[in-house]
This record gives C-alpha cells, sequence and structure tokens, in this order.
C-alpha cells in the first residue's frame, strides 16, 4: 500500500471538433462508416495548439480544481506516448513555460498509451519514500498530425487532448494504490509503431517521401487477440495482490483503445456498464492522455466517492497491459 491522494485533475482540448460524418464526407466513406468502425462520434484535432499548449491548459484546470498553486509542486513528470519534438524532452518544454521561483526536476516517462499509469504508480513510489511532496503529472498528445487515412479501421479512432493530475501523500492509510501490475509481452512488438522520429528510420537514412515514416501503423486484430490471450492470466496476478476480488471494486477506468476492445473488456471481466468510464465516443483514443482523461471524468462528472476502489486498466504499444487499483 502506497499512500497517496489526488489533490485534483484537469483536461484539455482543442478547440476543433470534428465529426465522424464530417470524415465520412471528406473521405469519400458510406454516411456512418467512420462511427460503425471506430466507435466515435466526434473527437478533436489541434490546429494551432501544440501539445505543450495543450499540457498548460490541463495543468491550470488541475490547479484551480485542487486550490493549489505552482510553487506547490516539486516535481513533473510529463507522461506522453508521442513527443513534441525529438530534443529536448516534453518536459523540459513543458517546464520552461511553467515559471517556477525555483528550480524544480522535470522527466519524461513514456509507456505510450500507459504512460500516464506508470508515472501514477512512479510518483505514488516517489512520495512514500519522502523524496517529493507533490507531483504534477501530465499527459499531451496531437495524434492527428500522425493519422493514416488509408487505414479505414484506425484512421477516425484517434483524437488529441490532455489531461493532468496534482498528486501528493495521504495521511489516510487507507487511501492510495493498493496493488499494481505492468507486463509487457513483446512478441507484439511491431503491432502498434510510428517507424520514424529516431535514429533507426532517420531522414538522413532515408530516400525518397518520408512521410509515411511518421504515419501511425496498427495491425488492430493482432493486438485484440494477445490482448484477450494474456488479460485472465494478468488480472490473476493484479487480484493475488489483494485481499478484494475484481467484483468487489466500484469503478473501472479503462484506457480508452477502441469500441471493440473496451466491449469485450465489459463482456470478458464481466462488470457492469455503469461502473465502467467511458469517454470514447465524443474523445476518440487519445493515447496517453486517455487514461488520466477518463480518470478526471470520474472524479468531477460521476458519484464517486473517498472510499472508492477504482481499477485503471489499459494496453499500450510494445504490447503491455497495466493497471493498477487506487483506492479515493
Amino acid at each position: 500500500m502506497e499512500t497517496l491522494r489526488i489533490l485534483g485533475s484537469g483536461i484539455a482540448l482543442p478547440e476543433r471538433v470534428v465529426q465522424s460524418s464530417e470524415i465520412d464526407k471528406q473521405q469519400g466513406l458510406q454516411k456512418g462508416q467512420t462511427e460503425t468502425t471506430s466507435g466515435v462520434v466526434s473527437r478533436y484535432y489541434a490546429t494551432s495548439e501544440s501539445a505543450t499548449d495543450l499540457a498548460l491548459t490541463a495543468i491550470n484546470d488541475a490547479l484551480a480544481n485542487s486550490g493549489h498553486r505552482l510553487q506547490d509542486i516539486d516535481c513533473l513528470i510529463s507522461a506522453s506516448g508521442t513527443m513534441e519534438q525529438a530534443i529536448p524532452y516534453n518536459a523540459a518544454k513543458i517546464h520552461s513555460r511553467l515559471h517556477f521561483e525555483t528550480p524544480i526536476p522535470a522527466f519524461d516517462v513514456n509507456m505510450t498509451c500507459l504512460s500516464a499509469l506508470m508515472a501514477l504508480n512512479l510518483a505514488a513510489s516517489m512520495i512514500a519514500s519522502g523524496q517529493y511532496k507533490t507531483i504534477l503529472i501530465v499527459a499531451a498528445e496531437v495524434a492527428s498530425v500522425g493519422i493514416d487515412w488509408s487505414d479505414r479501421e484506425t484512421a477516425g479512432l484517434f483524437g488529441d487532448g490532455a489531461a493532468a493530475l496534482l498528486v501528493s501523500h495521504s495521511a489516510d492509510t487507507h487511501q492510495g494504490i493498493v496493488a499494481s501490475h505492468f507486463a509487457t509481452y513483446s512478441e507484439g512488438v511491431d503491432y502498434c509503431q510510428i517507424r520514424g522520429g529516431g535514429s533507426l528510420n532517420h531522414p538522413s537514412k532515408i530516400d525518397g517521401d518520408y512521410k509515411p515514416f511518421g504515419m501511425f501503423e496498427m495491425h488492430g486484430r493482432e493486438v485484440f487477440r494477445l490482448s484477450a490471450t494474456v488479460i485472465d492470466e494478468f488480472l490473476m496476478t493484479l487480484f493475488a495482490k489483494l485481499p478484494f476480488s475484481l467484483n468487489d471494486v466500484d469503478w473501472v477506468v479503462p484506457h480508452q483503445a477502441s469500441a471493440l476492445a473496451m466491449s469485450h473488456m465489459r463482456k470478458r471481466l464481466q462488470i457492469p456498464t455503469e461502473k465502467v468510464i467511458h469517454i470514447l465516443p465524443d474523445r476518440g483514443n487519445q493515447i496517453a492522455a486517455s487514461l488520466p482523461s477518463a480518470l478526471h471524468e470520474l472524479l468531477v462528472n460521476h458519484q464517486s466517492k473517498k472510499g472508492d476502489k477504482v481499477l485503471l486498466i489499459g494496453t499500450s504499444a510494445g504490447l503491455s497491459i497495466g493497471a493498477l487499483v487506487l483506492v479515493l
């Protein structure tokens, strides 16, 4: 048990809302095809907003909701699945625009879609050790720049946005992360990828059009099959650490991966629909911002209460699965 309390949460969304009907028209698809394929009715695409811009808006929202000041923070973790640029790292760019009175450390955690969940897990350990008192976690994603519109199964799925969490030590010994588990099944390492952006496929090595190397590629069926194969054992390992079962969980906050993935999860785990936070239809898959955005939705717009048990769970490129159980 690592005591932890969420002081506040916040989100940011770009100004532009893109309806699935608009994508159907632009891509020459049958009316309703994008929504049927993706499960997304609308999503947000950044135009003039950068990932850092979105991060700052989410941070300010979290600070306002928490009643705390920027100067209360003594560590900043950027937990995004994509990079705004190769160097410097995302957290440094966010840090540069926050104007802290005294220097604080800022670093990135990247586990693609699970980045914020891993950052929350790490923050709890760092707070428990006494190294830091109040940690700011922010995930900001501009997924729309890497959409491959020739891939009709995944193109309409993604959206842009950011989410921030402000966390600190809890004096309540029953509040915090009671169990966590992460596992990587690297036989799926090629199932989700962007081939460019690093040293392996650097522009200096590529002749011709570099654009395909910046596009997101996903083999959705393979991701689904591998996840379905390992999820039961994964959850068994997680709940073996706990004195209660999945049935005792009050809320489930999943990564908003896809309509199919979320539907399969609910059925496979026999989770009542009313327990699951579902924001995919009007946000899309926001990569690493997806999980903390869904957690914000629970904290702000649902009747969660102190003592509720929350399962946060998701998958990421790698292929990895991650989960933690948080007592509010």
